[in-house]
């Protein structure tokens, strides 16, 4: 509203910004509520996949958005600039980055593992960027003597904040993306959370004399599914000694940032190891 009574480009850009962290922070509430309930008839596996679509879609939403806002930015540079008010901007901008900065800090500290919260928390930080660097420029504006400079960059400065505050914050929108196709198209985890999870299930099944496991991983919301085969000689395993080593590599897995789902296969036939 502020951005409409202005005639503000860049505040009403970081009003819609914070717009689209409210209402998707009402589906990642409700995206958490749906992972909580464990399997169904319907869902065998769980609902885990609800918590990448949620992120992903503020995503988009946001990229969606900052697309049309940087094109609509171009457009009014193209033309010479726009006249704003820059007292209302600055007074707003003051108001927003101390709030918007508070609710980062508030949230940044409750985060946890959880990924729809660490969303939530870029998701404020961006607000925050944003907010600070329309106070910065519009403070600069405001510090310039009268004249043909202050004249041009009062025109000029309310689309070049949309584009910078658009740069600043794209990494995010683009990650919110990235993680979902990942985990949607059940690619390999991410780094931080493949290689110690994949490190431990070396470790433990060398220490039962079994080298060289195929290990297939992929991350799903909060759950990470570990999937690991062997290949033995014919009578050397039996089912308890399968579960000896469930339990060891369930053991090896709590301490992951992710709730692990583990299937263990073993075969005496080589060409089944390779699917």
């Amino acid at each position: 509203m502020w951005g409409l009574l202005s005639g503000t480009r860049v505040i009403l850009f970081d009003g819609v910004s914070a717009g689209i962290g409210l209402v998707m922070s009402v589906f990642a509430l409700r995206a958490a509520q749906a992972a909580e309930r464990g399997e169904s008839d319907r869902f065998p596996y769980g609902r885990q996949s609800v918590l990448p679509l949620t992120i992903g879609l503020q995503g988009v939403a946001r990229l969606g958005f900052t697309a049309y806002a940087v094109t609509d930015a171009v457009l009014v540079i193209a033309v010479g600039g726009d006249d704003v008010s820059t007292g209302s901007a600055t007074l707003y901008a003051v108001v927003a980055t101390a709030l918007c900065l508070l609710t980062w800090l508030w949230l940044r500290r409750r985060a946890g593992a959880s990924e729809l919260v660490a969303a939530e928390v870029v998701g404020w930080r961006i607000a925050s960027l944003l907010s600070a660097a329309i106070l910065c420029g519009f403070l600069l504006v405001t510090a310039l003597p009268a004249g043909d400079v202050k004249d041009t960059a009062s025109a000029l400065v309310d689309p070049v904040l949309v584009i910078v505050v658009s740069l600043l914050v794209l990494p995010a929108p683009v990650g919110f993306v990235r993680t979902m196709l990942r985990e949607l198209l059940e690619m390999t985890p991410p780094p931080h959370i493949e290689e110690p999870a994949r490190k431990a299930v070396t470790e433990v099944c060398a220490a039962m004399d079994l080298p060289d496991p195929v290990i297939r991983m992929l991350k799903t919301g909060g759950r990470l599914y570990v999937e690991v085969d062997h290949v033995v000689s014919p009578g050397q395993w039996d089912v308890a000694d399968i579960d000896r080593l469930r339990q060891a590599l369930a053991e090896r897995l709590r301490s992951t940032a992710v709730t692990a789902w583990i299937n263990v296969e073993l075969s005496c036939d080589p060409a089944w190891q390779q699917g």
